[in-house]
């Protein structure tokens, strides 16, 4: 039988793995079985993670895109289960993962692994299923992955997937207690026009240039849900007294600045008794929005370019080697955040699949590295003000569609496919907007007096090279290192 709850938190004696017996969270068809089966997984749709008992082994598994997360640690005689990795390294008595901490985390501040931030407390990846035996062997099984077609694009399809995607959660949320959090980019724009909330929320800051009120505005003044706003500040002192409770927030320490303010809109959301928020998380990942994505696309196709230029006749090889190897080197050298750059390029090397168009390495590196990571922190932000995120769309049948469709359709503009879908839905102002840059944070214009004495203790520590005069304000590689000493100083020096 299916256990309900919103947390698992579980030891099992590994001599006494029962025959049966399951435990799901998040939202999906999972939720209304009354027994699920490893059958039943790969026959999932929605957002989820939990773990069964089957075949004298407990089997934990997640949903194909990373909507939510479960961790585990195995020692010589139970295994540990849980959503809530705080809880869970408690219990297991865990130490800093600082192997970890200093390659993966400095390099990216993004998961490339199924490592967390405690030594010997592994997660389960996207669609994957974890299997533990009586003898503490653990089988790891992929159940879903991505697959590259040659397709045409067909806008009105694209649109038909995005529409069922939404239905679809609010039959699952029972339609009613539910918010969406509105950004006024394309994609909350998109999820909140669909899923009619009488209620959206959106963060602002009071310091010009960081206010999207106008586009916001744009949306709600359209006949019908929403039919009002929330609009929530985001203050300085507001800010940073969440970011003192960060390690709460965020066990497992991942993505940038903007989780705080995530964190205080959705406190307002649940303070005025909403269980569920839709969000437009994903849409930049899987539709290819993000800067980084173009410069590459566009070097590729300057690259592709030579091929037929009659003054690079008979090298023909080199232009093909370029677009091959040179570009795996050049996306590990883009995305590194530390200065290992040899490290965060042999990283992406890892995944890199030579056979395919650089196209499709940049989605593949989105959906598995930059989307799991903007999820967890969702999950993770939800679960703190106890407001549980509803992502529409990363439902697999759109991911599955976009992967399918032709390289060169899928991004000749950022967006492009997306944008296509939504003429006639969605207000021009927002379809045609450039400039979104996700929830950024005006931390220049703030005073960061509370650092120093953080990285002062960091530096102390001796493990990482830290010149705390060169930190007097808040940039990406201050947060790693604050990230990073309010983590330990919470979890193990209380």
């Amino acid at each position: 039988m299916v256990i309900k709850g919103k947390n698992i938190k579980k030891i099992v004696p590994l001599g006494e793995i029962p025959e049966s017996g399951s435990q799901v969270v998040g939202i999906s068809n999972l939720n209304s079985l009354e027994s699920t089966g490893t059958r039943d997984v790969r026959n999932s749709r929605g957002e989820f993670a939990g773990y069964l008992s089957e075949q004298g082994a407990v089997v934990l598994f997640r949903d194909r895109l990373g909507g939510r997360n479960i961790y585990y640690a195995v020692n010589n005689d139970s295994v540990s289960i849980s959503t809530d990795l705080a809880w869970l390294a408690k219990n297991a008595k865990t130490e800093p993962n600082w192997q970890y901490i200093l390659s993966d985390y400095m390099q990216f501040q993004l998961p490339f692994s199924d490592e967390t931030f405690f030594a010997g407390i592994r997660k389960v990846m996207p669609g994957e299923m974890v299997s533990i035996n009586s003898k503490g062997e653990i089988k790891r099984e992929k159940y879903w992955d991505l697959k590259f077609g040659n397709a045409g694009f067909d806008p009105k399809h694209l649109l038909d997937l995005i529409k069922d995607a939404v239905e679809y959660r609010l039959r699952l949320s029972g339609g009613n207690n539910f918010t969406s959090y509105l950004s006024g980019g394309m994609d909350s724009s998109t999820v909140t026009l669909l899923s009619k909330p009488k209620v959206c929320f959106s963060g602002f800051y009071e310091e010009e240039g960081y206010s999207e009120m106008d586009y916001i505005e744009a949306l709600i003044s359209k006949e019908g849900p929403p039919e009002r706003y929330v609009p929530v500040q985001v203050t300085q002192s507001k800010f940073q007294q969440q970011l003192a409770k960060l390690p709460e927030i965020l066990p497992d320490p991942c993505a940038g600045l903007g989780a705080i303010a995530q964190v205080l809109v959705a406190q307002e959301a649940a303070r005025q008794g909403y269980r569920y928020a839709f969000t437009g998380e994903g849409g930049d990942e899987i539709f290819l929005g993000y800067n980084w994505n173009t410069v590459v696309f566009s070097l590729a196709d300057a690259t592709r370019g030579l091929l037929r230029d009659r003054f690079m006749v008979r090298y023909e090889p080199m232009v093909e080697k370029v677009l091959r190897d040179a570009f795996p080197t050049f996306t590990g050298g883009l995305l590194a955040r530390g200065d290992n750059v040899l490290y965060a390029t042999q990283r992406i090397l890892d995944i890199w699949d030579h056979n395919e168009p650089v196209e499709n390495n940049i989605l593949k590196i989105n959906l598995t590295i930059g989307l799991p990571g903007i999820l967890t922190v969702d999950e993770q932000v939800g679960r703190y003000a106890e407001i549980e995120p509803i992502s529409p769309l990363m439902d697999h049948h759109i991911v599955e569609y976009v992967c399918s469709v032709r390289p060169q359709d899928r991004a000749p503009i950022p967006k492009f496919m997306l944008r296509e879908a939504l003429k006639g839905m969605l207000p021009e102002k927002i379809r045609t907007r450039y400039d979104k840059m996700g929830f950024p944070v005006p931390f220049q214009k703030w005073d960061w007096t509370i650092l120093k004495p953080v990285l002062t203790s960091l530096a102390k520590r001796n493990v990482l090279d830290v010149d705390v005069a060169q930190h007097m304000t808040m940039t990406r590689d201050t947060w790693a290192l604050f990230t990073v000493e309010t983590w330990y100083q919470h979890y193990f020096e209380n």
